[in-house]
């Protein structure tokens, strides 16, 4: 199967890396369509959230080389866009190849792989990286196969298991911590800093836990209008931002800055005027929009999407029967895929073997119809023609049907031999056929 994952999350790699390794949305596109350009990689899709990062590759060839060759090329291309050391990276990635990888992906479009098991925001995630690797011009048959067969296992875990019945998002999970703080949301006055996607998540949460008092800012002010108003909130221009930290008792960033939205410099002022009273942080967004001195100061609280992780135990340990169900749903579309791929591989070689023997059949019957055979009627040579065919066609059925079957099991030729022409030898067990032949290299 030629199929590649290199990828760093949150079990692999501390935040800083992650911080260092993430792909800006906009910045997706042109590496998807930058792999493609090197002769090693003939597909590639690039899934980046603020957990992990990832690349989806198919090497040009199907073989050690070649896929060495791959993760090469792979490693230097992000590292030389993102300003980092090749070497340093690669001893924070994981890397699948084949059957491995196809199960990965069965996992992560499953969210079995997410730091909140059952979350559904990175199946839609994968669907924007294929949309946008799609529109790259990089995605091709094997990623096209193997991510649909992933994006369908998704749905059966979602639809067969109760998976998803308990918190399943990282702004859920920032709430509940929220929650573990204030023994009350309703009169705390919250302030959500970015109306992205994992803003909206965010906001979502919070308005199923009837927090009093929101306010969402964003540098786009008709974006944090939109979220605001449809969750009957308020939004205020981000230039009111300092105004509203010295107000808010939460305050959850989002953001897809680039940088620190707010750092000591900021933060220090904010705590004098609020009278030292306790100001709680949840950063969830990677690249990191509060610098972590900020949780030095007196009476803040900062968490980071890291610190996020021990709630999400939490309530994994909860569904950890239903995270078993959907590991064997994983596994079973893994299987699927995996023998469809092996009888895809078989297809040629089928139709290989067909020809030559069709071929040798025609030429043989030619050369007796014009050499011993040249007095018969067009109709009784159309029947040799016909009879000799059919004969091809008797002896070619085993070796055809155990072609389609292959397994990638390694047979001796004896054992090859019994397979492909369909026999049943009296009296010779499979004990006699180890012996006959020397076994495999």
């Amino acid at each position: 199967m030629r199929l590649i994952v290199i990828g760093l999350n949150h079990r692999t790699a501390p935040i800083h890396v992650r911080e260092a390794f993430a792909i800006a949305s906009e910045a997706v596109a042109g590496l998807d369509a930058r792999f493609v350009l090197e002769p090693a990689v003939s597909e590639a899709v690039v899934l980046s959230t603020c957990n992990r990062v990832e690349l989806w590759l198919v090497p040009a060839e199907t073989n050690d080389a070649a896929f060495v060759a791959a993760e090469d090329i792979a490693l230097k291309v992000v590292a030389t866009e993102r300003g980092l050391d090749a070497a340093e990276l690669r001893q924070y990635c994981y890397f699948h190849r084949g059957q491995d990888a196809v199960r990965h992906l069965m996992r992560v479009c499953g969210s079995l792989d997410s730091l909140v098991v059952g979350e559904a925001q990175i199946l839609a995630q994968s669907r924007e990286a294929m949309t946008v690797a799609r529109h790259a011009g990089s995605v091709g048959p094997v990623l096209e196969r193997v991510v649909q067969a992933a994006f369908r296992c998704a749905k059966a875990v979602r639809t067969d298991t109760r998976i998803a019945e308990e918190t399943v998002s990282i702004g859920s999970v920032a709430v509940e911590l929220a929650r573990r703080i204030f023994p009350s949301l309703a009169n705390c006055r919250v302030l959500v800093i970015g109306a992205g996607k994992m803003g909206r998540v965010t906001a979502r949460s919070l308005a199923r836990h009837g927090v009093g008092e929101v306010v969402v800012i964003n540098r786009n002010f008709a974006r944090a209008e939109a979220l605001a108003e449809d969750l009957g909130w308020h939004a205020k221009p981000f230039e009111h931002l300092d105004v509203l930290l010295v107000e808010a008792d939460v305050v959850l960033t989002c953001t897809g800055a680039d940088r620190p939205v707010l750092d000591v410099k900021r933060i220090k002022p904010v705590v004098k005027r609020r009278k030292y009273r306790p100001l709680f942080i949840v950063d969830i967004a990677v690249p990191r929009d509060v610098e972590a001195a900020v949780g030095n100061l007196e009476n803040v609280y900062l968490y980071n999407i890291d610190d996020l992780e021990a709630v999400s135990r939490d309530h994994l340990q909860k569904r950890m029967g239903e995270a078993e169900k959907a590991e064997i749903i994983a596994t079973s579309f893994t299987r699927d895929v995996m023998e469809a791929e092996e009888a895809r591989v078989a297809v040629p070689l089928v139709r290989a073997v067909r020809d030559r023997a069709s071929a040798i059949a025609r030429s043989e019957v030619e050369r007796a119809l014009q050499r011993r055979l040249q007095g018969l009627s067009p109709e009784d040579a159309a029947a040799v023609s016909a009879l000799v065919e059919g004969v091809v066609n008797k002896l070619l059925h085993p070796t055809m049907a155990a072609l389609r079957a292959s397994s990638t099991e390694r047979l001796s030729l004896a054992e090859a031999a019994v397979l492909l022409h369909g026999l049943e030898p009296e009296g010779i067990s499979a004990e006699d056929l180890s012996e006959a032949s020397p076994p495999a290299a």
